[in-house]
This record gives C-alpha cells, sequence and structure tokens, in this order.
C-alpha cells in the first residue's frame, strides 16, 4: 500500500526542520516537567473521567459518556522514558476511545533522570492493581507506544512471570522500542531513514532509565523475555524507523507458527506514525480497535 500524501508531507517536514537534531538536544537538557497537569481539560470536560495518583503520578481513566465496553486499554505513552506524555499521545487515545467505546487509562508513569525503571515499575505494579480493583470485570488490554511499547510487553513478562491473578488479555504495541543496548548492526542502517531517532539519544535515554543496570535483563529490553505465555498481541511498526530492526528481528524470533503475536509492517513509515496526524495513524486505529473487539 503506498503512502498517502499527508505521511509523505509530514515526514519531509521531520526532515527538513531537523526534528531528529531538536529531540535528541531536548533529551540530553536537564529536563523541565510540566506544571499544567497531565490530563488535558477537555478530557474532563468531553467524558466520564476518573483521575487516581499513586506515589505522586497520574492515572487517568475515561470513558464515552454514551456507553462503555468491558475492554479496557492501559496506555504507556513513548518519549525514550524520559519526555512526558504529548497532545498526540492523548488524541490517539481518543480516537480509539470514540471509535470502539472501551475505557482507557493513561499512566503518569515516573521518567528518568528522576527516578529508574525500578521505580516506574513499582509505580505501574501499583496502578495495574488499583485498576483491577476498581474495574474488576474489564478485560485489561496493555498497549504502549515506543518506549511505552517496551514498558507494557515487559510489563506483561512481569505479570507472567509473577503468575498474576489477573492477565492481561491482550496487548498491543506501536513501534516499539524492544532492546535498550541498540546492539542490531541492522539498527545504524536506518539511522538516515528514520527523521526522529537518532541511536545516540536513545542509548543515552536508556543509560539514565537503566541506572547503570544490565540493560540486557526483559525489564529493559523485553525482546530477550519470555514469550511463551504472551496473550494475543499486534505489533506494528514503520520500514523507515531505527526500531524496525528489532521488530524484524523479534518477528524472526518468534516465527511462523506462533499465531498469537501478529506483525504490521507499514510501508514508508516513520517512527512511531500512530500519533501523526495523517490517514495511515487512522487505519492504525481501525486495525486496533477490530483487534480489542474480536
Amino acid at each position: 500500500m503506498k503512502p498517502s500524501l499527508q505521511s509523505i508531507i509530514f515526514a519531509w517536514i521531520l526532515k527538513v526542520f531537523n526534528i531528529k537534531k531538536i529531540v535528541e538536544n531536548k533529551a540530553y537538557k536537564q529536563h523541565s516537567r510540566t506544571k499544567k497537569g497531565f490530563v488535558p481539560q477537555h478530557i474532563k470536560r468531553s467524558y466520564l473521567f476518573n483521575l487516581q495518583t499513586l506515589y505522586k503520578k497520574g492515572i487517568a481513566t475515561f470513558e464515552s459518556k454514551e456507553k462503555v465496553t468491558r475492554n479496557h486499554i492501559i496506555f504507556f505513552h513513548g518519549g525514550a522514558y524520559i519526555f512526558e506524555a504529548t497532545p498526540n499521545h492523548w488524541k490517539l487515545a481518543e480516537k480509539i476511545v470514540k471509535k470502539s467505546f472501551c475505557r482507557m487509562t493513561l499512566v503518569d508513569y515516573p521518567l528518568a533522570p528522576e527516578h529508574n525503571y525500578k521505580e516506574t515499575f513499582k509505580m505501574v505494579s501499583g496502578a495495574y492493581e488499583l485498576l483491577i480493583e476498581q474495574y474488576p470485570l474489564d478485560n485489561l488490554i496493555l498497549m504502549g507506544d515506543s518506549a511505552g511499547g517496551g514498558l507494557a510487553l515487559a510489563f506483561a513478562q512481569k505479570l507472567i512471570q509473577e503468575k498474576h491473578k489477573k492477565l492481561p488479555a491482550k496487548i498491543v504495541l506501536l513501534s516499539p522500542w524492544l532492546d535498550m543496548t541498540m546492539s542490531n548492526p541492522d539498527i545504524k542502517k536506518l539511522e538516515s531513514s528514520d527523521f526522529i531517532l537518532t541511536v545516540n539519544m536513545l542509548r543515552n535515554a536508556g543509560m539514565k532509565y537503566s541506572n547503570g543496570d544490565n540493560q540486557d535483563q526483559y525489564l529493559l529490553s523485553p525482546i530477550n523475555g519470555e514469550m511463551k505465555d504472551i496473550p494475543k498481541t499486534l505489533v506494528f511498526y514503520g520500514t523507515e524507523e531505527l526500531f524496525n530492526a528489532d521488530c524484524t528481528r523479534f518477528k524472526s524470533m518468534i516465527g511462523s507458527n506462533n499465531h498469537s503475536i501478529i506483525f504490521k509492517e507499514y510501508q514508508k513509515m516513520q517512527h512511531d506514525w500512530a500519533i501523526f496526524p495523517i490517514p495511515e495513524s487512522n487505519q492504525l486505529v481501525d486495525e486496533i480497535c477490530d483487534f480489542i473487539e474480536e
């Protein structure tokens, strides 16, 4: 399928304005956190909304005022474990809610450099327990983009390893960061076609988040984790992004006999196109909604 004109223009804008350099520079600077609050005001006004706090971090749940299904997505936003959720993450979440009438929770998990992965998993685990207690009948679906995709998969592996009483029903991964070591030699070949990410930026962010611990461990690189009991999973990735290399490797590792993990490679798509204002994002939303409603 050919890329849309909008996606071609958007990629051109990313390249011409050297967005990857802007992102890289921002990643190296001292991070100032927003004081506006985690949740956009229009979400509070337009939906049935509930905000809980755990370890001073927000757990925001919203649903349509018209109706709601038992499907409940827990969304971990991307941002290399150092950047906060953006308005585009909320827009993606809102599109899914509008189309599927699912319940949606965004988790404002702890970020580096103020926090490390151990604190992140502690908060995420606590948030999961709160949601189970509050919505005991819901089908919980873990979803994440970029770093949030790595977190979603690693958290699912952790729950399975711990033999948790309520495991996620499904997982959705959007341009996931699967291997924090960035050691796949095919990654370097993709750096020129990815107009958002650089290897150096990701390695720097990974050092902050891992706090010097072994990055090969599954909590940081879920591609190295146990896949045997992973629930039905949908993985989206683009041909132009750095993470294409490890998503391709992940697909090869899983093999064609495992039908529980479905891979969707979008042609000519940049990293995290799911949150871009382009037709391919809407197509992805349609596929997500079909997947969670199966």
